[in-house]
């Protein structure tokens, strides 16, 4: 029920935009892993585009929904079930963590020792993540409308967390995330040796990482 409707959520997203904004990090000759799929819309746009990409989630039913969407679009899709606290076991050049993903991890030293392991030499990992300022702006945050389906989404906060209660019929599905200063991030991936920019971007409410092996 929750991975359709956050389909549905996610299907207005100019994925065009955030395509755009990507292709200097990424080529059509290399593997692309975009790690934390979800639905599978930006490995859609990647294949349309004519790139070479993998998907991994945690979630089973997310994945579902991608493999139903790639192969409605004449795409075979390679979806994998796959924590990204678990070693990958595989090599690519460029793994992508769009929407957040990483602020769904409370500790991430972990998620990024597997990333830079995955990654060949030369790799390029990019991601995003809130501001830490998003944890005040966002606190009694309510949001309710009727499209595409009747919702009802609230957040509260507790510290460096971001804590939405979303309400779909009679089903109340809470999702946590872990909103870090962006220096956080940074230290734990120059420690693993990665070169790392930190960039505005797409959303205004998100800095860009870019981490190169």
């Amino acid at each position: 029920m929750f991975a359709r409707a956050y389909d549905l959520l996610m299907a207005d997203v100019d994925y065009d935009k955030i395509y755009k904004w990507l292709k200097p990090y990424i080529h059509k000759d290399k593997m692309i892993l975009d790690a934390g799929c979800g639905s599978g819309y930006l490995m859609l746009e990647l294949l349309r585009n004519g790139y070479q990409v993998m998907g991994i989630d945690i979630d089973t039913k997310m994945l579902s929904v991608a493999n139903d969407k790639l192969v409605s679009n004449h795409f075979k899709p390679m979806l994998y079930e796959h924590d990204l606290r678990d070693s990958l076991g595989i090599k690519v050049d460029v793994v992508l963590a769009m929407f957040d993903v990483i602020n769904y991890f409370k500790g991430i030293r972990s998620v990024f020792k597997n990333i830079y392991q995955s990654l060949n030499d030369g790799g390029i990992f990019v991601f995003d993540v809130y501001k830490d300022e998003i944890v005040a702006a966002y606190d009694q945050y309510t949001e309710i409308d009727d499209e595409p389906f009747h919702y009802e989404w609230h957040i509260a906060t507790k510290k460096n967390q971001l804590i939405h209660s979303i309400t779909i019929g009679k089903k109340t599905e809470i999702i946590k995330q872990f909103v870090y200063p962006v220096s956080y991030y940074e230290n734990i991936l120059k420690t693993l040796g990665f070169l790392v920019e930190i960039k505005e971007g797409i959303d205004s409410r998100k800095l860009y990482v870019i981490a190169y092996k």
